[in-house]
């Protein structure tokens, strides 16, 4: 018989990833300050009338996952895969992109290889999708590979990879911490050192990161020493320590999790992404607030396909074959522009409330 036990948590990392990208969504580049002025009090979904929608955070992980499945685990297939979808994923128009991977994608539709196709950005882009690989691969050997290969197709910058490794070697850590325990903080900041990189500007947050785990140091505190005071960066070197930071902070606690990260402010759905999907596998999908990923207003990517695929993921990470989960694409132009409306009403929204 084979173990579907680790389920819930591959389950969970979908689930908080969309948790924490829609979550942070609403007020994505404001400010610390401007982001408590604007949304008070606990996180809840906010950006459609009550309601979440989920970004390019999610997306990359669903299309990460999807490319895994397709391949069978072969890396020139799933390379190959995850270019494709890359590519019409930009025909969708999606509001939200960044820089480096909007001129990647733009490279790939030139012609360009996908070995080719990343730009000299250290952008998060890379990160924010990477901790899928933690949970599907339990060989460090071959998880590093594929976050290279899903890396390089976008990013051409070393410390892109460092930050995308990073998030998935903390995630396979998580899926292996039993429910309920925390992950020794040696180990932690070991693994972070020796199996991530020996780059001195990344041995150097890795220090901070312990030195205020081990005094206690809020997560808001913690951004601040970074001299992000005002709002996390998409810079790898600052949206993956803040994200790493808060949740080993608050390890096993998704509420306790987002509501320290995301109000940090800057590059919200991207470290909330990132620190949702590293709760989530950590204390399992049954753990994640219903207020969180009841409330999201998606579709074709709605909880029922997330749950869907995080079983086809569970079914590849134990040996037995999985299919990519079918998804009705037609609808995804309709629902982007959607999503553009609500951006764009945010924004008014923003000028209007910091103005009157």
């Amino acid at each position: 018989m084979m173990d579907y036990s680790i389920e819930p948590r591959v389950t969970g990392l979908l689930l908080g990833t969309a948790a924490g990208d829609s979550l942070g969504l609403p007020g994505e580049h404001l400010g610390r300050k401007r982001w408590l002025r604007r949304f008070p009090g606990p996180l809840r979904q906010r950006f459609l009338f009550g309601h979440g929608m989920i970004s390019d955070d999610t997306e990359h992980t669903i299309m990460a996952a999807q490319a895994v499945l397709s391949s069978g685990g072969d890396p020139e297939s799933f390379l190959l895969s995850f270019s494709w979808r890359l590519r019409y994923w930009l025909l969708f128009l999606p509001a939200g992109c960044g820089w480096g991977t909007l001129r990647s994608v733009i490279r790939l539709w030139s012609g360009l290889s996908p070995r080719e196709s990343g730009v000299a950005s250290a952008g998060n882009g890379a990160a924010m999708r990477s901790a899928v690989f933690g949970v599907l691969f339990p060989d460090p050997i071959e998880r590093r590979e594929f976050v290279r290969l899903a890396t390089q197709v976008t990013h051409s910058d070393h410390r892109a990879f460092v930050g995308a490794l990073a998030v998935a070697e903390m995630a396979a850590l998580a899926l292996v911490t039993p429910l309920g325990r925390k992950p020794d903080r040696d180990d932690v900041c070991t693994r972070l050192r020796v199996m991530v990189s020996d780059d001195p500007e990344w041995l150097r947050l890795v220090d901070r990161m312990e030195e205020g785990w081990r005094n206690g140091v809020s997560v808001a505190d913690f951004a601040s020493s970074l001299g992000l005071g005002r709002g996390v960066s998409g810079y790898a070197y600052h949206t993956v320590p803040v994200a790493l930071y808060g949740w080993f902070a608050h390890y096993g606690d998704v509420r306790e999790t987002l509501n320290a990260v995301i109000p940090c402010g800057g590059d919200t759905d991207s470290t909330g992404a990132i620190a949702g999907a590293l709760a989530g596998v950590s204390a399992g999908a049954d753990a994640i607030p219903a207020e969180y990923t009841g409330r999201l207003f998606e579709y074709p990517y709605n909880v029922g396909f997330l749950r869907r695929l995080g079983t086809q993921l569970t079914r590849f990470s134990i040996g037995v074959p999985a299919a990519v989960v079918p998804a009705a694409y037609w609808a995804i132009p309709l629902r982007n522009l959607l999503f553009l409306g609500t951006v764009l009403a945010h924004l008014l929204g923003r000028v209007l409330f910091f103005w009157r």
